[in-house]
This record gives C-alpha cells, structure tokens and sequence, in this order.
C-alpha cells in the first residue's frame, strides 16, 4: 500500500511539475534568442493570427499588406544568387502593445524538404521584420490581445518574389 502510494505521488509529481503546455506551433520565451525586453500581456492565452470570432477585430499593419511589402522589399538588398530557391518563414509574436518578439526562422526548397539558405539572406530579412513597427494588435472586445504571426518570403534566385499570407 505504501509502495502504490509512493509510486502515485511521484507520478503525479512528475505530471505537475510539467503542466506547461505548448500547442504546435507555439514560442515559449528562449534566453538564447529572445530579448527579456519583449513581454506578453498574458502568456498562457496568445491568439492566432486569423479571426476566430465574429466579435473579433482582426490584426494587422499599418498600411496593411501593401504596406508592409512595400517596407520589406525596400529595406532588401540581396544580389541575384542560384540555388537560393525555396521558402523562408518568420514566424513571431505580436503582443497587446503591437510590439514584436520571439523570432523563429525555418526554411525549405520547393519540395517542403529542410533547406539552409545563405545567412546573408535570412539574417537580413530577420533583422528587417524585427525593425518593422506598424503592427496592430487583436482586438476582443474592446481589449488588445498578443497574437502570433508568420510572414513566408518565397524566394527565387536569392529574391523576394512574393510574401505570404
């Protein structure tokens, strides 16, 4: 009895003390990469970037997509490069105060499969969307709410040559 008692209180112990839960997709503050300047306004509840609600004003930038492209490409400056083909994806936080942070690049070729690019390229375009201030957080009513967000650079030749979603 006091065997089953010890080995139930240890997995439930163990189960504690790992409640944090992340869902796919999620980024959980890294002292590698993150700046401990960037906060969250509520860490356990950070939107999408799509509307869930018919209550909900969507996020956004400021000049909206047209806007943002338009900064992006005028700030990129890459000489056309082969094999520099395929997609880069930024994926980050937008918090209630329309502040950017925890950055996480992935990329891959054409055929989805891991690619790296030449750092030139994704740290400039890193360092482009973490310069980028126009964004406008979600809105439930009435309140700002931190969101998750993505831009994916389709690259060809070392170029932009189309900016997703």
């Amino acid at each position: 009895m006091i065997r089953r008692f010890f080995i139930l209180t240890t997995i439930s112990l163990l189960i504690g003390c790992s409640q944090t839960e992340y869902n796919v997709g999620d980024i959980p503050f890294d002292e590698r990469y993150d700046s401990p300047d960037f906060k969250v306004c509520n860490e356990t509840k950070i939107e999408q970037y799509y509307i869930r609600a018919s209550t909900d004003i969507a996020p956004g930038y400021q000049g909206e997509k047209k806007g943002l492209e338009r900064e992006i490409i005028e700030a990129y400056n890459f000489p056309v490069t082969k094999n520099e083909d395929g997609y880069i994806t930024i994926r980050f936080i937008v918090n209630c105060k329309g502040e950017s942070g925890r950055f996480r690049i992935e990329s891959m070729n054409f055929d989805y499969q891991e690619k790296s690019f030449d750092p030139n390229i994704t740290d400039q375009l890193l360092e482009i969307v973490k310069s980028l201030e126009g964004w406008i957080p979600r809105k439930r009513k009435g309140q700002n709410l931190d969101f998750y967000q993505y831009l994916t650079f389709r690259m060809e030749e070392g170029q932009i040559v189309k900016i997703l979603p």
